[in-house]
């Protein structure tokens, strides 16, 4: 009997061993992954560390673009709506007509009244001329009456005439005199009722000037697009009315596109102006687009008083750790690589190399096309 425990005893004591064995291999096992993912956690905490300080990033880019609401600049009747919603156009297309009727009128109604001026001045010339005539008269007649004044003086004196001879000639060459200076008065409000010759005439000038805006504005009873671009939120129709300064519709300019790319404050130390960066656009998944560093945005808004009493707010963020703000950079596309078909809005994710690290750069570099590949199905 005692001999047939024996193997017994010694098969489970081995059991026991295996069990202890399997259980430090797991053990094991179970350390080794912990300290790799501590390790591989270290490596990528160290990474975004170092790479904010080299290659800063971020995913929230967006595409900007001038932005025109479209609305004329006289107000009218809508004759016609020449594009439909979400169109491309280029520079100097029609993008709708007013009914320029009233606007014609008013064309026409101003060269009437510059040829009605012209025939006013016209007149006033003639005048002129006639005050101009009589003055010549009277001065010649004044000088006739002087003349003739002379002689009967001397002829008193050496008593051939009369002493009431001397009389009677003052009195007519006083008459004389008078009629001179009313000559000279007719003909200097003549002369203003004219006014200056020619093109500087106020009333002349204020004929033309009437001409000219009412030609402007029949000019702008045709409204074009002011460069490439599309147009968008199109909310017009022919024969509604609209005002002047209406926006009928959203112009989206195409010839200028940029990017705003908000990044955290601790990164605005190491860009400036003319670093090169890539872009990857979700609108157009992988592809990487060359652009340049414009300008770092120097403020935003903290909202740090309250709109309504004027009293400053609270900041709800507390702890040795806190969320860093973040500030508008300007990038431009590189020229000969512009983003066909981007639009305005779009989300685009931007890496800016900052130095001249060439292991953190190829780090990058393949970031950003692990980012164009991913864009296909993010």
């Amino acid at each position: 009997m005692e001999t047939s425990t024996l193997p017994d005893r010694r098969a489970m004591a081995g059991d026991d061993e295996t069990g202890a064995s399997g259980a430090e291999r797991d053990l094991a096992g179970l350390r080794r992954i912990t300290l790799a993912a501590i390790a591989l956690a270290a490596v990528v905490f160290a990474y975004y560390v170092v790479a904010d300080r080299t290659t800063p990033f971020t995913s929230g880019a967006r595409v900007q673009a001038f932005i025109v609401r479209m609305a004329p600049e006289v107000a009218g009747q809508v004759l016609s709506v020449d594009v439909i919603d979400n169109s491309r156009v280029a520079r100097g297309d029609t993008l709708f007509r007013l009914d320029p009727t009233p606007f014609q009128i008013a064309v026409e109604q101003a060269q009437a009244k510059l040829a009605q001026v012209g025939q006013s001045i016209g007149a006033s010339t003639a005048a002129v001329d006639s005050a101009q005539a009589m003055l010549d008269e009277a001065r010649a007649a004044e000088a006739n009456t002087r003349a003739q004044t002379a002689r009967t003086f001397e002829l008193v004196k050496r008593g051939v005439y009369a002493s009431a001879r001397q009389d009677q000639a003052t009195a007519a060459l006083d008459e004389a005199l008078a009629r001179v200076v009313r000559a000279e008065a007719e003909l200097a409000r003549a002369r203003e009722q004219l006014g200056p010759a020619g093109d500087g005439n106020p009333q002349v000038q204020e004929a033309i000037a009437t001409l000219d805006k009412a030609r402007f504005d029949l000019s702008k009873t045709t409204v074009t697009a002011p460069s490439d671009g599309v147009v968008t939120n199109l909310q017009l129709a022919g024969g509604q009315v609209v005002t002047a300064g209406q926006p009928a519709m959203t112009f989206i300019s195409v010839t200028d596109v940029w990017l705003l790319a908000p990044m955290r404050e601790n990164s605005l130390g190491v860009l400036a102006s003319g670093q090169r960066a890539e872009v990857v656009l979700d609108v157009l998944p992988g592809r990487v687009f060359e652009a340049t560093v414009s300008s770092l945005g120097w403020g935003i808004a903290s909202g740090s008083a309250d709109p309504a009493t004027g009293l400053p707010k609270s900041p709800n963020e507390t702890g040795w750790l806190t969320s860093r703000e973040q500030f508008p950079v300007q990038l431009a596309f590189d020229a000969d690589n512009l983003p066909r078909g981007a639009r305005y809005g779009s989300k685009a994710a931007v890496l800016v190399y900052s130095g001249d690290n060439a292991v953190m750069n190829a780090i990058g570099w393949l970031r950003m096309r692990l980012i164009a590949i991913l864009t296909y199905v993010s």
